[in-house]
This record gives structure tokens, sequence and C-alpha cells, in this order.
């Protein structure tokens, strides 16, 4: 018997083909002549290899059918495989074809590559263009689960939009046309590294199982990505409002400093001018304000006299700035302490005279321990304390 719609032929007890799957009803079995009768049987022989003939026993038939020897018989099948052979090779010839003109880039492991992806597989394979990480920047890297590079280029970003402001727009312009291009190749890159792990570490896994795991590990994260996006805003909010704030802090503390030193090196130059005539040399000159108190400025020069230092001490009276004292006769006074022939008043300027040394010192400490701060960034106050070289106050 043959089917009636692709020729192909079948068994006796066949009503479906085997090849097309087409319905042959018994109103062809009337049509049926001896020799597709002879051909069904020798078909039922050819399927059951069991069967040992001698080669020129005959098959017994039904009564009114001819005789078929085994060697008519192999000839037949001979001949009915050529026919046959060339239209399976050409089917499977066929097959071939639909399948890779269907997709280029099948492979064994594409199918992993794929469940990896997602529904997007086709898009980004195929495009040189992410159009979702140009717009989204490092965000679409956590979304399609690149972590580690997603939180490396928001910590890049931050750096730059806080330590180089100015350069920011630009730096952002580059990244989004970068990314845009760079994303696709990138991203097959990782996952064809991750999938060869998930094979390697499921190897003898079933396909199925092995694109069930691939589904379940590739894909987007929606929810962990925007945690992570959120925390890199509010650090990038504090951030530029943590620098604003220093930067007003650092605007006046600098606006202060500038006023401060100028009045102090303008009152220094002042008194040595007042006092250049009286000693040798003046090593240094000393500063300090005191806007807290009605003495604004307190000046004080370090000089040298008959191989004696003596220091000189001047203050601000309002608008004008007054002598104080000095150190000159300080050996004295204590020689005299010591001989205990010292009067009470000559016991209070000495007093004051020992003061003069001490505040000069402390002045002195104190200016170098906010110059330091000052370096180092981490100036709390407005500086009151300065220190000025013979150079600075002849210049």
């Amino acid at each position: 018997m043959k089917c009636k719609k692709c020729g192909k032929r079948l068994r006796n007890s066949e009503k479906f083909c085997t090849y097309c799957g087409y319905f042959n009803d018994a109103q062809n079995e009337e049509n049926w002549n001896n020799e597709e009768i002879n051909d069904n049987l020798l078909e039922e022989n050819w399927y059951e290899d069991d069967i040992d003939v001698k080669d020129e026993e005959e098959i017994v038939i039904p009564s009114n059918k001819k005789k078929t020897t085994k060697k008519e018989q192999s000839t037949k099948k001979e001949t009915k495989s050529k026919k046959e052979k060339p239209k399976k090779e050409k089917e499977v010839k066929i097959e071939i074809e639909e399948i890779n003109s269907s997709d280029e880039y099948y492979s064994e492991k594409e199918k992993y590559v794929e469940s990896y992806i997602g529904e997007d597989y086709k898009l980004i394979k195929k495009s040189i263009f992410n159009i979702w990480a140009f717009l989204l920047n490092w965000m679409y890297f956590l979304y399609r689960k690149l972590f580690v590079t997603g939180i490396i280029g928001l910590i890049i970003t931050l750096l730059v939009a806080i330590f180089y402001t100015k350069y920011f727009l630009i730096y952002f312009v580059i990244t989004i046309i970068v990314l845009g291009f760079a994303f696709n190749p990138y991203y097959i890159f990782i996952v064809n590294r991750r999938v060869n792990k998930i094979l390697k570490e499921y190897e003898g896994s079933d396909p199925f199982s092995l694109q069930k795991i691939c589904n379940e590990l590739g894909g987007v994260n929606v929810v962990l990505s925007l945690i992570i996006y959120f925390i890199f805003l509010i650090v990038i909010l504090f951030s530029i409002v943590s620098i604003s704030i220093n930067n007003n802090h650092n605007v006046k503390f600098w606006k202060e400093n500038s006023e401060n030193k100028a009045n102090c090196i303008s009152l220094v130059k002042l008194v040595y001018n007042q006092e250049k005539q009286n000693y040798v040399k003046v090593d240094e000159a000393l500063c300090k304000v005191n806007k807290a108190v009605n003495t604004e400025y307190e000046i004080y020069l370090k000089t040298l006299k008959n191989n004696k230092t003596i220091y000189v001490y001047y203050e601000t009276d309002k608008e004008y700035i007054v002598f104080k004292n000095n150190t000159e006769k300080l050996n004295d006074l204590i020689k005299k302490q010591k001989n205990k022939t010292i009067t009470s008043e000559e016991e209070k300027i000495l007093s004051d005279i020992k003061m003069i040394t001490l505040n000069y010192e402390s002045i002195s400490k104190k200016s170098l321990e906010e110059d330091s701060l000052i370096n180092k960034k981490k100036d709390k106050e407005e500086k009151v304390n300065y220190i000025f070289s013979y150079q600075e106050i002849i210049r």
C-alpha cells in the first residue's frame, strides 16, 4: 500500500503515513495489484532481519500470486534504496540549510547563552549599539547582573563628580557613547565565560536542566540594581552637599584669614619701623588676633641687642597701636630677685616681662599647629596666630 499524499510505501496495518502523517482510509484497498502485495510482503521481510533464506529458496505466497526468489527480492530492494537515498540526502541537506538560515549564530553552546541572556538575545547578539546602555549608563550594567563592573563605574563617576567637577560633563558624554558601543560585545564575552563555568560545574546534566540553570543565573535583576543605584544617589547627594558646605566654610575661612593676615603684617611693619633703630637685628615677628576682647591684635618682635634676645610687645587700643613692654631688663630683675633686693614694683614688672616670653612661645607654637591643620585640610576654626620672618617684614 502507498500513501495517497507522499507516495511512501506503508505496511498493511498502517493507516497513518509514518513520513507525512496523512490518514489513508480503506477505499484504496481494491486498487492494490499483485505487485503491490508482493512489495508489501517484501517490506515486511525487510523489517524482519532474523529470516534466513537460501539464495534460490522460494518464498511461498497466496496461490494466485507469482513466486519471488531472494535474489529478485534483494535486487528490488537495492533499486528501491537507490531511488530513495538521494531523496533522503536532499531532505537532510534542506533541513540543515533551514536551521542555518533561521539562526546564523546557532551552535551547541549558543542555546545556553540564549537562555542566560533571555528574550533580548538576538538584539544584543546582532546590534552594534545598545540604546539602553547609552541612556541608563552604569545602571544598565547592574540591571544585567554585571554588578562588579557597574559598581566600579559608579565609583569612578562619583570620584569625577567630587574631585573633577569642571570635567564631569565631558566625562559623562564620553562615557555614555563608549558604553553604548561597548556594552553588547562586553556582555556577550562575560556571558560566554559564565556559561562555560556553568557547563563545567554541572557537567553531565541534561540539556533541559542546563538551560534552566542558565536562565535562573542569567537574565536581569531589577530590585538589586535599583537598591545599589539608590545608595549611589544618596552618597553622591551627600558628597555634593558636604562639598558645598566645606566650600562655603573655606571661602569664609580664607576671607577671614586674608583680612587677619593683611592687618597683622601691616601692624608688624609699623612696629618694626618704630623699633628698628633701637636693635641690631629683628629675627621674626608674631601677631595674635583677639576679636573677642577689646585688644584686637598683639604684636611681638624677636630682636637682638648686645648679644641678647629681647622680645618687644605692642598691642592695639581701639584705633592705635601702643608699646607695652620689652624683656630688655629681664636678666637684671632676675638677679635682683635672687639677691632679694627687688622692690614690689619691680616684682610686678618682672612678672609682666616673663609673661611676654611665655606668650611669645605659646603664640609661635599655636601658629605652627594651625599651619599644619591647614596643610592637611583639617582646619576647624579661623587662623588667629601668625609668624612673619624678617624677609616678610622688610618686603
